[in-house]
């Protein structure tokens, strides 16, 4: 067996001269306790080089040079194998790669490869032919994916170039009390030693602020803005009368990828802080069923108001408990979202929160435990709605049962606070305090902003994510 590594200049020939040519089937055997072999079977001697590229749980493309690589330039027993000792593979894992041999001295690639371990065998095993093992599934993404396999992956060793990081006043129709901000204007949005963290700041202690221009200035964000639309978000905004600059910087980071039906799995801390909320869910790429009040949908993935204590009379608001599930209108946005209790807040510790979003039914769970599960009525979801909540949206007749939540959604992990919708009137925190503003009220940021003596000092804890996984179905 002969083995070189593999460089630029070998993979940039091999871009050059690559046709679509049906190529023999690659066996993948991972080894206990570590190690991995990749082989190839060439009965009939044809071949003159084989390059493997693959990556463990999470995309490549071609061109990429792999987790496990290598470039085998003579066969052994009529098979070109190669072993890498080093890989620790478990069952469960995805290996995604593309291959690319040499045969009459023409070159062939194979990519959107997969293959999921099931098991591990013993490095003395030979190395035996198998059978493509890439199931059909019902998740639809750009190019080709097998059921099970990794569709998106960040493990946050640093800030790859995965996301879009947001610029922008968000609007309607939550009216949050925040604008989110970008590097170098603000720095919310930190990767630091393997986790994502973002942590709310004040306005008026970034530069060229102060208490004044809270109520007087301009908050330009046009350079880098990301927004959207113009329904929902702006680039700039002028303090007026009530109307104060947004008082609270924040970080929202969003997909790059859009993709329809999977699962997504995020492994995160909530952030804990009076007024609080953590923005960890699914939005809709395209809008196909409208802009206004959520027509379109959204999945909340996992929802904690950062209170320590709050209250809604009898009724228990605080970080202790979960909520999440779809949302297809404002006015009813509480009415297809489930609840779960907990004994201490969820702040206090990292939990694995995860959606299953599949043609039937959206499934939540939290640390493997499912605790939800919404399934459309025979009318979809507006009749599980209510007659209290009726949708005079015609454009969800022409979807299907899933309808808003049958189109490509993106992931989105970000803070925000205050607004209109995450806390009701009435609600009050600890020592009876009540909330400092009224959701219809006109001077409902000035009088959250004004406040800021008593939930300033209780942000002790950012949104910290470990890592965000999506698979196939």
């Amino acid at each position: 067996m002969s083995i070189k590594p593999v460089g630029r200049v070998a993979i940039l020939f091999f871009i050059l001269s690559a046709h679509a040519q049906s190529l023999p089937d690659v066996t993948i055997q991972a080894f206990k306790p570590k190690g991995v072999r990749v082989s190839i079977q060439d009965p009939e001697k044809k071949l003159n080089q084989f390059v493997f590229q693959g990556n463990v749980n999470r995309n490549i493309n071609v061109n990429d040079v792999g987790q496990i690589s290598g470039e085998v330039i003579k066969p052994t027993n009529g098979a070109w194998v190669f072993e890498d000792p080093n890989i620790s593979l478990k069952p469960g894992d995805v290996i995604n790669y593309y291959v690319f041999v040499i045969r009459d001295r023409k070159g062939y690639v194979n990519d959107n490869l997969t293959s999921t371990v099931t098991e591990l065998v013993d490095p003395s095993s030979p190395a035996m032919p198998s059978s493509p093992d890439c199931k059909s599934t019902v998740t639809e993404v750009a190019g080709k994916v097998c059921a099970g396999q990794v569709i998106f992956e960040d493990n946050f060793d640093r800030l790859q170039d995965l996301w879009h990081i947001e610029q922008y006043i968000p609007d309607q129709p939550d009216y949050p009390f925040v604008s989110y901000q970008r590097p170098p204007k603000s720095q919310t949005v930190v990767v630091d030693n393997g986790y994502l963290r973002i942590a709310p700041q004040l306005q008026q202690d970034l530069a060229g602020f102060s208490n004044i221009s809270i109520l007087s200035g301009t908050l330009d964000l046009t350079s880098g803005c990301t927004s959207r639309t113009t329904y929902s978000s702006k680039c700039s905004v002028s303090a007026w009368g009530a109307s104060i600059l947004p008082p609270v910087v924040s970080g929202r980071l969003t997909t790059k990828m859009a993709f329809k039906y999977g699962v997504v799995e995020v492994r995160a801390k909530l952030p804990k802080g009076d007024w609080l909320y953590p923005d960890i869910g699914l939005e809709p790429l395209m809008n196909k069923y409208g802009f206004m009040n959520y027509a379109s949908g959204l999945i909340r993935i996992a929802g904690a108001r950062g209170n320590n204590e709050l209250n809604l009379g009898a009724e228990d608001l605080s970080n202790k408990v979960l909520y999440g599930g779809p949302i297809m209108d404002f006015d009813c946005r509480g009415n297809l979202l489930r609840k779960r209790s907990a004994a201490e807040p969820w702040s206090n510790d990292f939990h694995t929160y995860s959606a299953r979003w599949e043609p039937g039914r959206i499934t939540l769970a939290v640390d493997g435990i499912e605790w939800a599960r919404i399934e459309p009525s025979a009318n979809g979801f507006q009749g599980l709605l209510g007659r209290d909540c009726p949708l005079p949206r015609d454009l969800l007749a022409s979807g299907s049962n899933m309808a808003p939540f049958d189109d490509y959604f993106y992931l989105t992990l970000g803070v925000a606070a205050g607004g209109i919708s995450e806390f009701p009137d009435g609600s009050y925190t600890s020592d009876s305090r009540p909330k400092p503003w009224r959701n219809p009220g006109r001077k409902a940021s000035l009088n959250f902003w004004q406040d800021i003596k008593t939930w300033w000092n209780t942000w002790t804890q950012p949104l910290i994510v470990d890592y965000v996984r999506i698979r196939a179905i």
